[in-house]
């Protein structure tokens, strides 16, 4: 994650603030919301002997804002792979038949 898209995430999630500066005027808005965010690990794939921070590369501060984590791990295989994709084109087919 770009360290400056770390700051502005972190000043939300932590004041639930976000602070504008536009044509010399600033401005700090309320920023109420739930957040939900997905990353891609380092590399494409994820790597089972490292830990999450390592993977995602993101901040201490950033990740212990968020009281849930989700690690979804696509196992390759050829195999499922095709038969995932063979599924989903017939399905389609079928509808425009």
């Amino acid at each position: 994650m770009d360290p400056r898209d770390q700051v502005a995430i972190h000043e939300a999630m932590e004041q639930q603030t976000i602070t504008i500066t536009k044509a010399g005027v600033k401005a700090t808005l309320n920023a109420r919301a739930s957040i939900l965010a997905a990353a891609n690990p380092i590399g494409g794939r994820y790597d089972r002997s490292k830990s999450l921070k390592q993977n995602i590369d993101m901040t201490a501060p950033i990740m212990s804002r968020f009281d849930l984590f989700f690690i979804l791990v696509d196992d390759c295989s050829e195999v499922t792979d095709y038969a995932i994709a063979r599924r989903i084109i017939d399905l389609h087919t079928k509808l425009e038949e």
